[in-house]
């Protein structure tokens, strides 16, 4: 236990970088799994306290160095206002969302199915005294309301996903979510007219099935014309007979443009609000 302490302390106190990242995952298994045993929450370079899932990939990176995809935090803070809502699409134990609630202040409605991630995020919040500012979902988004089935990575749960047709695309855990169509989801609905403020800002990593959940929310994207920051990664969407090309087409024919791709996400803007200060902040 002292020596997984003081790895842990080396890495959090260091440069965050690929590099150290590697040089850690030569160290053992026990090493690694001795830091499940260290106390929670995890305690987050942004001020954010946060509970993750003992022995998990990115509960370690959590843990290792304070941050994750430190170029997407920056940039949902520049995009995030307090006077509209955030909202985030497969928030896993809700890193990003909780950073953004903390320092913009703007309330945030977020989607997460896997009950036991869900569990870490729902305590995250109390544990941030942010439960005026949330409103979290348990369930996944696509283009129509019903069930499906869900696959959790026994030790990367960041890479749950629903079941995809491709065979082998996830190997796990499978159990049965809900699944709702946005646009038609009355609790989202009660909840965001209850608020009294548009969506104008969008995170929507769920490795893979974006495109199947885009449909769901047509008639926000045209109403809201939020901002979106989205996972563009060929190797997820694949899966699930998608590609970035075809996601960034159905955008297109809803008049969002490209402006900039970091960490395999894409931020995907109106057209209309493509201004010399939009291009500025990405």
């Amino acid at each position: 236990m002292f020596l997984s302490r003081l790895f842990l302390k080396f890495f959090y106190l260091g440069p965050f970088s690929i590099g150290r990242y590697r040089l850690f995952s030569l160290f053992s298994e026990e090493t690694n799994a001795k830091l499940g045993e260290l106390p929670q929450p995890v305690q987050m370079k942004s001020g954010v306290k946060l509970f993750v899932r003992a022995g998990d990939h990115l509960s370690r990176w959590f843990r290792y160095f304070g941050a994750y995809e430190r170029s997407t935090s920056d940039l949902l803070r520049k995009y995030a206002n307090p006077d509209e809502v955030f909202r985030d699409v497969g928030a896993n134990p809700g890193f990003h969302s909780l950073g953004v609630a903390k320092d913009i202040g703007c309330p945030v409605i977020s989607f997460e199915p896997s009950p036991k991630t869900a569990d870490c995020f729902e305590r995250s919040i109390r544990e941030n005294g942010l439960e005026s500012t949330f409103s979290a979902f348990r369930v996944a988004l696509s283009s129509e309301e019903g069930s499906a089935y869900f696959v959790e990575p026994p030790r990367h749960v960041g890479q749950a996903a629903l079941e995809a047709p491709t065979e082998g695309f996830r190997e796990g855990g499978r159990f049965e979510v809900k699944m709702e169509a946005l646009d038609h989801f009355e609790a989202f609905q009660a909840h965001l007219s209850s608020l009294g403020k548009r969506v104008g800002l969008i995170k929507m990593d769920i490795e893979g099935a974006e495109e199947r959940a885009l449909p769901g929310m047509e008639k926000l994207l045209l109403e809201d014309r939020p901002a979106i920051v989205m996972e563009l990664y060929d190797g997820n969407l694949n899966g699930f007979n998608s590609s970035r090309e075809k996601v960034i087409s159905y955008l297109d024919s809803l008049n969002y443009e490209l402006l900039h791709e970091f960490e395999h996400n894409g931020l995907l803007v109106p057209r209309e609000k493509m201004t010399g200060q939009l291009a500025a902040a990405a």
